[in-house]
């Protein structure tokens, strides 16, 4: 008997969650594939302001400029689910998923050093190419959000 493989096209890197592509993936695309967001407001982000949308379990921030391309995601939930795609269950490389208990994050990603503020605990996973990096954020010792991020918006 083999062990168990991961589903790629599930996994969250530095630069994508699932189908979403920091930088490709547009707001109609998010649109067509959740539908329509249940909240989307511009925001200042550093320097800059931004389109935030949610859905159940996704956040983004994408561009206001040009076809409003994901600029951050933030998976919220253990399982996303898409018109276009059916279901996802995202998970880092590692196999970290959003509802597992911290000792997991900490034993999965030994060398990420802890980052606290506002009651909660960020771990900064993975560095990526172009620009982006992965985190985990943690609150009373659950992991309750995945994020990809670029390095900074402005």
């Amino acid at each position: 008997m083999g062990g168990a493989t991961a589903h790629p096209r599930d996994e969250m890197w530095p630069g994508k969650a699932g189908p979403i592509i920091r930088n490709e993936t547009t707001m109609s695309e998010l649109r067509d594939w959740f539908g329509t967001p249940n909240s989307r407001r511009v925001v200042r982000v550093a320097c800059i302001r931004v389109i935030r949308a949610r859905w159940d379990g996704l956040q983004v921030y994408a561009h206001r400029e040009g076809d409003h391309t994901v600029g951050a995601i933030f998976v919220r939930n253990r399982a996303l689910e898409s018109s276009e795609h059916g279901e996802f269950r995202i998970h880092t490389n590692e196999g970290l998923r959003v509802g597992d208990r911290h000792r997991k994050l900490k034993r999965l990603y030994p060398n990420a050093d802890p980052i606290e503020h506002a009651g909660h605990i960020h771990y900064r996973l993975r560095n990526g190419q172009f620009n982006s990096y992965m985190m985990g954020k943690v609150i009373d010792g659950r992991v309750v959000q995945l994020e990809s991020w670029p390095f900074e918006f402005c």
